[in-house]
């Protein structure tokens, strides 16, 4: 499967005509799935976002959003992608090509989900935020060993001091290990679903 394999890049617009919703609300999944997760997309002039990968679309919500509160059916692989605007070359051999695009898109996004080089940034953001909080407040234990610190100075001048930081440099170490591995055995095997209210499906 190539990297190079083009994309079938569709516009909110077409989408919304393929799986009979409003155009401001696939244009809102959109911008929800963005949120969550690297998808390609071709911008205008002005940056916004004017079409979208339409293999990533239909992979993401699927597997993102929450199915039984959407009051519509979940879209079908067209059997002919270019048919449904006027904007994409109607020809057989064009309408076979991104057909087959699409059928290779969602290949190699169910593949990369399955080795593990898919990840909701959401999500991501949130277990590292989680993870700074913990090694912050296990290095601020710090100062508490300054007693310590001092006592070796005492007795012991410079060297002393090297070898009590060695042992405390190690105690910090094994706690973030430790906090990060119970983060770690806490965290669920699988992602929530992104809850989309009704209005944003009809």
């Amino acid at each position: 499967m190539s990297d190079q394999t083009p994309f079938v890049m569709w516009t909110a617009t077409m989408i919304a005509t393929r799986d009979g919703i409003s155009q401001q609300a696939v244009s809102k999944m959109i911008k929800r799935l963005m949120e969550t997760a690297e998808i390609p997309v071709e911008r205008d002039a002005r940056g916004r976002v004017a079409k979208v990968s339409l293999a990533h679309y239909d992979h993401l919500r699927d597997r993102y959003v929450n199915s039984e509160k959407s009051p519509v059916d979940r879209p079908k692989v067209p059997e002919n992608p270019a048919a449904l605007t006027a904007s994409v070359s109607s020809s057989r051999d064009e309408a076979e090509r991104q057909a087959a695009w699409l059928k290779v898109g969602r290949e190699r996004i169910r593949h990369q989900e399955e080795i593990g080089q898919l990840a909701r940034v959401d999500m991501l953001t949130d277990a590292l935020a989680v993870c700074g909080r913990e090694i912050q407040a296990i290095v601020a234990r710090l100062p508490n060993r300054s007693d310590d610190i001092a006592l070796a100075v005492s007795k012991e001048g410079a060297h002393g001091v090297r070898v009590l930081l060695r042992q405390i440099a190690a105690e910090l170490n094994q706690g973030v290990s430790d906090k990060l591995a119970e983060v770690a055995n806490g965290a669920p095997l699988h992602d929530p679903l992104i809850e989309t209210d009704a209005e944003a499906l009809s």
